[in-house]
């Protein structure tokens, strides 16, 4: 049985954010940890970069359309065959996106957030699942590994940045 991607019939939050969550810099969680000291970008980490910078540009959140040539046009990404990025490849993580600028939102403040609070907070902001269901708290904490990592990835990549 084949299953849509998570976040395809998704809907945009129902009000613009601020969407660029900064991680503190001097933020100590995992930092003595080594397996965060080398975590780099990955390429849905720097769609991500993009997808904010876009919303930051535009005041509104990008269709996946819009990002696949934002993507190409402005950051010089591109998918195979250097064909812009696949409108349905970055469809699959819009998603996701959302839900984790309200985790980071949530991380700022604690370093272990509440999936519950963070469930609330979607419902809040209209970010809802596949066929406008609601998340739950099992969904996010599915999410939460990776949500983790890309916090840390992209802490270091802005104190590089600022360096």
């Amino acid at each position: 049985m084949s299953r849509a991607p998570v976040g395809a019939g998704a809907h945009p939050a129902k009000e613009n954010r601020n969407h660029g969550v900064s991680a503190a810099i001097n933020d100590s969680a995992g930092a003595d940890d080594p397996a965060w000291e080398s975590t780099p970008l990955t390429t849905v980490d720097r769609y991500y970069l993009a997808w904010t910078q876009y919303q930051t540009e535009h005041g509104e959140e990008p269709k996946a359309e819009q990002l696949s040539a934002y993507l190409a046009s402005e950051k010089g990404m591109t998918g195979r065959g250097g064909k812009p990025v696949s409108p349905s490849t970055l469809r699959r993580y819009l998603l996701p996106f959302r839900i984790y600028n309200v985790w980071a939102e949530h991380r700022l403040r604690n370093q272990a957030p509440s999936l519950d609070a963070i469930v609330q907070e979607c419902a809040a902001h209209g970010i809802t699942a596949q066929h406008n269901k609601p998340l739950t708290a099992d969904y996010i904490a599915e999410q939460v590994v990776d949500f983790e990592r890309r916090w840390q990835a992209l802490t270091r990549h802005q104190a590089q940045q600022q360096q």
